[in-house]
């Protein structure tokens, strides 16, 4: 039986575009990792990977961390300002745990938390919305993508 293994790195960025320095990886205990040009911690974490629903417009995922008072301010500051995050989860070799390549790469925006006694779950859902716009959600627009159909009909000729 063929053995696989996987990792996830998450970094958590303000609404609106803005850096943070919140990146956290979940796979090497007491090790710092670089990636794509970012330092990433360990923490542990679980990610439950994008559910969507059968319209295709609702995408969500979530995030489960062990509680702590620490956590907890700092997740209640993420739901609050509806921080986004962008999630890599990586392929790696079964022994090392050496990245072998990227699985997927997926963006979310954080739209609120629970917590019990033990845990603390984020709730994730797709920061993209091409009706409204709100930030940091984008709507599709002549300036950002050129002259739009005045038909249903498309050409890629």
């Amino acid at each position: 039986m063929a053995e696989i293994a996987i990792g996830t790195y998450i970094h958590f960025q303000l609404a609106g575009g803005g850096a943070t320095n919140y990146a956290f990886q979940n796979f090497h205990s007491n090790e710092n990792r670089e990636y794509g040009g970012l330092n990433y911690i360990y923490a542990g974490f679980g990610f439950s990977g994008s559910t969507v629903d059968l319209q295709g417009s609702n995408i969500r995922a979530s995030l489960v961390f062990a509680v702590s008072p620490l956590l907890l301010n700092f997740i209640q500051e993420a739901a609050d300002q509806q921080w986004v995050i962008r999630v890599r989860t990586v392929w790696l070799e079964p022994h090392s745990f050496e990245e072998t390549g990227t699985f997927t790469e997926e963006v979310y925006q954080v739209t609120g938390f629970q917590h019990d006694g033990s845990r603390l779950s984020l709730d994730l859902s797709s920061p993209l919305d091409a009706v409204s716009g709100q930030s940091p959600k984008r709507v599709l627009t002549q300036f950002l993508v050129g002259s739009l159909p005045a038909t249903g009909q498309i050409s890629f000729q």
